[in-house]
């Protein structure tokens, strides 16, 4: 059997598909405020349309995944891109915010969809010496929402209106699918049999403690991040410039710590990497009491987190690939689902802690981030172990295991 490479433009496609989705999924809460008064609802109404996006993703993250799991992998990624782009057209056509949550749904669908398929076809077109670095472009292009995507989605909010944001993620869908349409190789994954020997791998004791440490440390960083104006008020004064000044050290770094994740995972493994970015995360959200009171110390806190927060997706994405690649859609979407509960999580958490709104409360955020941190790497050490000793312990998501070698092959090149 051989592989052929994917063409230059295939992974940043994917990453341009991916980077849609993170501005889709973090600018609404920049434009909140625009959407509230246009549609005469209450910003607390409003705020729905973030957390029904959220929690709709995760959801339908595993569900779509199980159901086009045999699916041509090109395919998926163009029906979930065309899904995402007319959700965003119906989100901007909205006449109130009745319309506009259904629309959420849908955008949220094709998202739900994309992020796992993405990360499949990447993984599937690599070598396994590369697979870490290709997951890391696709999830790049999330981290890289954070840094360009966002900023400016809600300076065209505030310049055009909320609805011209909705206007341009259509066009950028539109223009993604068309790219992958013409640029990507046909990817099949090995076909399970049936729909239930695709679930099967979703009972495995290794993806189960993989799924519950990304939910335990996502919930944990969410407990701060979603509140990250109020964290930083000591050190910002309240100024918005310069609150988004750190946020920008943050995504820079983050973008940086997804690249640095798939490079490591590659080279050390991804047990090593997940365990020390973990690490590395619970020491920065236990010492933010620490360093929020000035701005040196502000920046630095906020660039290691950003680098350990997202060193941490690679490794997980390549251990549950690694399970199964038949079931690899399946698997990375329950790591999407995880991820979105997470946030969705660490939202509500946070906002019962500082729901008196004292300085104290947002003290705890960091520390209970770190908490649930802590219990990420516990369950991540215990996931291993499990692996170590089961069945498919030979098969532990490394780079030096050989699981998935010929895990997919563009259509034509099956021998």
């Amino acid at each position: 059997m051989s592989r052929t490479k994917p063409s230059l433009p295939v992974l940043p496609v994917l990453a341009v598909g991916a980077f849609a989705i993170g501005t889709d999924t973090f600018v609404v809460a920049g434009v909140l405020p625009e959407v509230a008064g246009d549609l005469s609802a209450t910003l607390t109404d409003a705020g729905w349309v973030s957390t029904l996006f959220a929690l709709t993703y995760a959801v339908l993250a595993p569900v779509l995944g199980a159901l086009t799991g045999r699916l041509e992998r090109r395919t998926v990624l163009v029906i979930s891109l065309l899904v995402f782009a007319l959700g965003n057209a119906a989100s901007a056509l909205a006449p109130g915010l009745g319309a506009l949550l259904a629309a959420r749904v849908a955008t949220a669908a094709g998202a739900a969809l994309y992020i796992p398929a993405a990360s499949a076809s990447a993984a599937a077109l690599s070598a396994p010496e590369r697979r870490g670095r290709a997951m890391a472009v696709v999830l790049g292009g999330l981290s890289a929402a954070t840094v360009a995507g966002v900023p400016f989605g809600t300076w065209l909010a505030a310049d055009l209106g909320w609805r011209s944001t909705f206007w341009l993620l259509a066009g950028l869908g539109v223009l993604c699918a068309a790219a992958v349409a013409g640029g990507l190789p046909e990817v099949r994954l090995p076909a399970a049999p049936g729909i239930a020997a695709r679930l099967a791998p979703a009972r495995d004791p290794r993806v189960l403690f993989t799924v519950l440490t990304t939910l335990l440390f996502m919930t944990g960083g969410y407990l701060a991040l979603t509140y990250i104006g109020a964290v930083l008020a000591p050190v910002t004064g309240g100024d918005g410039g310069e609150l988004a000044l750190l946020l920008l050290v943050f995504g820079v770094l983050a973008v940086a710590g997804t690249t640095l994740g798939g490079r490591a995972t590659d080279r050390w493994g991804a047990t090593p990497v997940l365990l020390a970015s973990v690490a590395g995360l619970a020491v920065v959200l236990g010492t933010l009491p620490l360093t929020r009171d000035r701005t040196l110390s502000a920046a630095l806190a906020m660039a290691a987190w950003g680098v350990t927060a997202m060193m941490t997706q690679p490794p997980q994405q390549y251990r549950l690939f690694a399970v199964a690649p038949a079931s690899g859609p399946l698997l990375l979407s329950l790591n999407s689902s995880a991820t979105f509960t997470g946030i969705s999580l660490g939202g509500f958490i946070g906002g019962r802690v500082i729901a008196d709104g004292g300085a104290d409360e947002v003290d705890l955020l960091g520390p209970l981030g770190a908490g649930l941190a802590v219990l990420a790497l516990v369950t991540a050490v215990i996931g291993v172990r499990v692996g170590q000793r089961g069945p498919g312990a030979g098969e532990d998501a490394e780079p030096a295991a050989g699981t998935g070698a010929s895990a997919a092959e563009p259509a034509g090149k099956r021998g």
